[in-house]
């Protein structure tokens, strides 16, 4: 016997198909794919968990081995299913960031409560912020002197001949800290105080890098998000 159902999750719509045999006894499948769907999302929302809550509902269905005989449907169905209930993790708990990095809206009203400005004179983007660039590269010729973005403390200075190269970590309070890597030379030492004004180092192409830029990085919390959200 072949059931077909539509399921409304949120913005999502879908559509499943299931088979089931002649005089099996047992609860419906729209139960227990309720009942089901609803485990997931209590396991992901479990804050006595450790891990992402993807991974944890995800790592349930794999290490069960009592799920197939117990739902009556099709592991990668399941696994489809989970991928496309669970994504919107913030629904689990809105007050807390997501576990991924990407543009946070909320961190601008952060940072633009004072003034914010560029960290060169001039510069060309050559590269923006995505999951796997979590910064922004500013194109400029070597020696250009590079500013903090906003006033702080200069938390960590690095000298690296891999990665950011020369790079520096400024604190500007609140959960707010910038990055600023590949320099040429660095002038500043940790626990430096700075402003605006303030030339920290000079462009370079230090670490892995393939032409003289700055590459920065901004961080709510710890947690990076696109600085060009912030610079205007």
């Amino acid at each position: 016997m072949k059931h077909n159902y539509i399921f409304n999750l949120g913005k999502h719509q879908i559509a499943v198909k299931f088979s089931r045999k002649r005089g099996r006894p047992g609860k419906s499948l729209v139960y227990r794919l309720d009942e089901f769907i609803s485990q997931l999302i209590s396991l992901a929302a479990d804050k006595r968990y450790s891990g992402q809550p993807i991974s944890r509902a995800l790592r349930y269905v794999f290490e069960n081995k009592q799920i197939k005989k117990t739902l009556g449907f099709n592991l990668a169905m399941i696994t489809l299913l989970a991928g496309m209930v669970i994504p919107p993790i913030s629904a689990f708990n809105p007050t807390q960031p997501v576990e991924t990095a990407m543009v946070v809206a909320a961190d601008e009203a952060l940072v633009t409560e004072k003034s914010v400005r560029v960290p060169l004179d001039s510069f060309e983007i050559s590269q923006g912020y995505n999951g796997l660039h979590r910064g922004i590269d500013l194109n400029e010729i070597e020696g250009a002197p590079i500013y903090p973005l906003m006033e702080g403390k200069v938390e960590r200075v690095f000298y690296a001949r891999f990665s950011y190269g020369n790079h520096i970590i400024i604190n500007h309070g609140s959960g707010f800290k910038s990055l600023y890597a590949h320099l040429a030379k660095i002038v500043v030492k940790e626990g430096d105080e700075v402003d605006k004004n303030t030339v920290i180092g000079t462009v370079g192409h230090t670490g892995w890098a393939t032409g003289s830029h700055l590459h920065l990085e901004v961080y709510d919390n710890g947690r990076t998000f696109n600085p060009l959200t912030i610079l205007k």
